[in-house]
């Protein structure tokens, strides 16, 4: 059977598949956002800027999802086995063959697209106050970074209310040449798990740093997230004296971020892409798909395929490139805590080895917590004083974390010994 992909996305009425599989409309639905729920989730309908019907969840995983995506769901909750994107686009096509699934010319349930009007972005814009809170130092980002010229007020916090109770998201704004288009934003359930979402036009929008606009560029990094692009930055150009701008997708590169960077780019005449472009994506399979469409398209102005290769292959490829640097770990929020906590773990050596106190204090206050596998290693150094003190301070049980089985024991020994053997590479600009 052929299955034209961009077709299904495009004429099966999203809302109307979700009442097929006995969905229902959520309170607070309207033309301007269609609500789904089952029950138990709640999801926002909205159309992208290439016509396709998707669906999200603010507070959730799920963001711009297709009819695709929803369908894949339903035969893997039907069959318990995950079917191929073929499969899927087979049974849509036999739904829509059959007339049992209402197209978007017949449906009655209109979708805007997920663009914000003039009125709703500015209440938004309005929303977004000076940032506050513990959200970025406790994945590791120090003050003096937030008050450097290149992430002085990139942060904000937006407040919201849920079941009475009033909660801080921390923001960045999202932006292209007619200026501000919606927000990221990343936050905490009540439960303790994080999320992250995005309100108004991603397609077509990024996320991007200060610079010094009296000067030429001289360096353009792009990565995936601006919490990541900032611990990048602390990392390894805090201090530096060359003009940067970290530009963030917020999540997967579109073709409009893709079109956008090229506009960047030609409009502070950045020609020599290899020297003045710098991917600083995740190192993972998405990492190196995004880095490598992005360097073919402004090389070569054309989007390639890259389903077909694999894992190796893709990261590979993606090695090639010269103006590439992945980080250790899967991003650079990770590498740069990776840093901080070695260093702490030295420092809560030094403390036990001479009994100082006071120093544990100060490291419990700065959130570190001391591994257990450096626990079960340092056992012979502690005294019955520094057990309690120890105890007390990170509220650990040392006697439960230290009662480990010998092979538990050799196993933590050497993953804390190979985490201490990380070594940084330097970006050399």
């Amino acid at each position: 059977m052929k299955v034209d992909f961009n077709k299904l996305k495009t004429e099966i009425s999203l809302p109307d598949l979700f009442l097929h599989f006995g969905w229902s409309f959520a309170p607070g639905t309207s033309n301007a956002a269609v609500k789904m729920t089952n029950g138990t989730d709640v999801y926002i309908i909205k159309k992208n800027q290439q016509g396709h019907q998707t669906y999200w969840n603010l507070h959730g995983t799920d963001k711009g999802k297709t009819c695709l995506d929803f369908m894949q769901k339903q035969l893997y909750e039907q069959t318990g086995k995950m079917p191929s994107l073929r499969q899927v686009g087979e049974a849509l096509q036999n739904f829509l063959n059959n007339h049992e699934i209402i197209t978007t010319n017949n449906s009655t349930i209109k979708v805007t697209d997920a663009s914000l009007d003039k009125s709703q972005l500015s209440i938004l814009r309005n929303e977004l106050k000076t940032y506050s809170g513990d959200f970025l130092g406790k994945r590791g980002i120090r003050s003096e970074t937030l008050e450097s010229p290149v992430f002085k007020d990139v942060f904000f916090s937006r407040k919201y209310k849920m079941l009475r109770k009033d909660y801080y998201n921390t923001c960045v704004i999202m932006q292209n040449a007619s200026g501000f288009q919606g927000i990221s934003q990343r936050g905490y359930y009540e439960n303790g798990n994080s999320f992250k979402g995005i309100i108004g036009n991603k397609y077509g929008s990024l996320a991007v740093s200060n610079y010094d606009q009296s000067r030429p560029i001289d360096l353009i990094l792009i990565g995936e997230s601006m919490i990541d692009n900032v611990s990048h930055y602390q990392m390894k150009l805090l201090n530096s004296n060359k003009n940067v701008v970290y530009v963030s997708t917020e999540g997967n590169i579109t073709q409009g971020q893709i079109e956008l960077i090229d506009f960047l780019l030609s409009h502070n005449n950045i020609t020599d892409i290899t020297n003045q472009l710098m991917y600083i994506f995740d190192n993972d399979l998405n990492g190196y798909k995004y880095a490598i469409k992005l360097d073919t398209y402004l090389k070569e102005r054309k989007i390639i395929e890259l389903e077909y290769l694999s894992l190796e292959e893709l990261k590979e490829t993606a090695l090639k490139l010269p103006n590439i640097s992945l980080p250790i770990l899967k991003d650079w929020n990770e590498d740069l805590n990776a840093c901080i906590f070695s260093a702490m773990d030295k420092e809560f050596v030094t403390a036990v080895i001479n009994n100082e106190y006071n120093k544990f204090v100060e490291l419990n206050m700065s959130g570190y917590v001391p591994p257990i596998q450096m626990l079960t290693m340092l056992e012979p150094m502690y005294s019955e004083e520094s057990k309690v003190t120890i105890q007390k301070i990170f509220k650990i049980d040392l006697k439960e974390n230290l009662d480990l089985k010998e092979d538990q024991v050799a196993d933590s020994t050497k993953e804390f010994s190979k985490s201490q053997d990380i070594k940084k590479t330097d970006i050399s600009l």
